[in-house]
């Protein structure tokens, strides 16, 4: 995997009648702030006092409020505590199961765009993305080269997937990482709109083929 490869040529906002027309090979342009508004939610001041349903209920609606043209450091903050009580309550179900001095954590840095995994306290890689409504795109996957040997890179693009279904997004794999992932792990392909289903099989074959004739 390249670590952070230039994009050379990135296409236009699409048009109107070109909404659901994706070519899967070029890194989309990043699209202007939406102007669209939320209501801003009520916040409770003590969050390990409520559900994990509800959390994950105020998290998708504060997570909207980011999407508007200036979201406030407010919002952001509270976006941020929210993330990190859901994924403090996850790590505590999931802890038995984890190797003792190993410690993996996966957080949405909504601030810069990044789905970052940490290894024991140091961010081993992230996936850039972009939001577009319901949709997230995957542009680029990075992996630091201290940890490209412990297999992580799997780790982080089923993280990223389990993020974006539990928040019922559509997927755009744009980078070729997701695109492999997907293409290994076909569960996850229900992600992706049942309109670019198709061309996201079409491409992923061509790319095979070249692959083998190589």
């Amino acid at each position: 995997m390249e670590q952070f490869p230039q994009v050379l040529d990135r296409p236009q906002t699409p048009s109107a009648e070109a909404t659901h027309s994706f070519d899967w090979s070029r890194t989309p342009s990043p699209a202007p702030a939406s102007s669209r508004s939320a209501e801003e939610p009520s916040f409770p001041t003590d969050l390990s006092a409520v559900s994990t349903r509800q959390l994950r209920t105020l998290c998708n609606r504060t997570y909207q409020l980011l999407d508007s043209d200036y979201p406030s450091m407010e919002t952001r903050d509270r976006y941020e505590a929210l993330v990190e009580e859901l994924e403090c309550r996850e790590s505590a179900a999931e802890a038995p199961a984890e190797p003792e001095g190993t410690r993996e954590k996966f957080r949405d840095n909504a601030l810069f765009s990044r789905f970052e995994l940490y290894r024991n306290g140091v961010m081993a890689g992230y996936v850039q993305y972009e939001m577009r409504g319901g949709d997230v795109l995957l542009l680029q996957a990075v992996i630091d080269s201290r940890f490209r040997r412990m297999g992580l890179e799997p780790v982080l693009m089923q993280a990223v997937l389990f993020n974006a279904h539990r928040r019922r997004l559509a997927v755009m794999p744009y980078c070729p990482e997701a695109q492999d992932f997907l293409l290994a792990h076909p569960q996850f392909l229900s992600l992706i709109p049942t309109k670019q289903r198709r061309r996201f099989k079409l491409l992923t074959a061509a790319r095979e083929a070249a692959q083998q004739e190589a």
